[in-house]
Parts: structure tokens; sequence; C-alpha cells
């Protein structure tokens, strides 16, 4: 009997653990899979750093565009504390007995106008990095896009029948 309680009771620990530890992504580096999880640059970053490695573009400019990038993630951390504070604003004036229209109206257009700002310097940032690439550079770089793309799409599933999302 006792046997059977520690055989139960280990196959519940790894049965709890399981889910625990798939929550830390390959490698257990952080939820997100890249180096350090979250606080670290992440997988996302060093990809992107590849493609432009595999591109052909110099590690100067690489290091340029990393430098600017970095810039670029603590506007937008600063930008999404400012949605946060707006949608705790928002919370307080629902749970108020009689919330303001005015109010709450007021707060969605000013998180709309601040995802319109990240919006605009992601793609501000996107232009800037193209134009400066040579011919080159920005086809080879389109065209590992395109890989990648096909990749990811093969990975998601069959396309429906009768579409050519796969075929570019």
């Amino acid at each position: 009997m006792k046997k059977t309680i520690k055989i139960l009771a280990v196959a519940a620990l790894i049965f709890c653990a399981v889910p625990l530890m798939a929550q830390r992504g390959p490698g257990g580096r952080g939820k997100h899979g890249g180096p350090g999880g979250p606080g670290g640059p992440g997988m996302k970053g060093m990809m992107h750093d590849m493609m432009l490695e595999e591109a052909g573009v110099s590690e100067s400019q690489r290091a340029e565009i990393r430098k600017k990038a970095h810039e670029i993630h603590k506007q937008m951390m600063e930008i999404n504390f400012e949605i946060r504070e707006l949608r705790l604003q928002t919370k307080k004036e629902y749970e108020k007995k009689k919330p303001s229209a005015k109010i709450l109206k007021d707060i969605n257009s000013k998180i709309a106008e601040l995802r319109k700002k990240q919006f605009l310097i992601m793609g501000d940032f996107k232009i800037e990095v193209h134009l400066s690439l040579t011919p080159e550079q920005r086809e080879k770089l389109l065209e590992l896009g395109r890989k990648n793309r096909k990749k990811f799409m093969h990975r998601m599933g069959p396309p429906p029948p009768g579409s050519d999302d796969f075929d570019d």
C-alpha cells in the first residue's frame, strides 16, 4: 500500500511539473525561448541579426541597427507603461457606480494615439533599415523573409484547398 501511494505521489508531481516546465521554452531559457527570457535580447532580435548577417550586412552596420533598435525598444516600453496606466484609469472608471462616457472615450482616444505612435515608430525604423541597405542586401533580405514565411506557414499546417499561400 505504501509503495502504491509513493508511486501515485511521484506521478502526481511529474504530472504537475510538466506544464510548468513547458512554459520555460526551449532549453529552459525563459518563457519565449530567448536567452534569459523576456529580460534578454530574445530570439526575435537574434533571428533578425542572423538574417542581416546572412544578407551580407557588415557587423558595424548591424551594430548601428541594434543600437537604434534598443532605443526604439525603450520608447516602446515607455509607451506601453503609459497605456497600462490609462487602462488602470479605465478600470477605475468602469468600477464607479456611474461611469463617465466622456472620460472613457477620452482614455480610449489616448490609447489609440499611443498605439498609432508605436506603429509609426516601428514603421519608420523598418523603412530606415531597409533604405540603409544596398540593393543586393535588400533583395537577399527579402528572399530570406519569403523563405522564413514559407517555413512558418508549412509548420502551421497545410493550406486550405485551392489556395496558393505557400507558393511565392
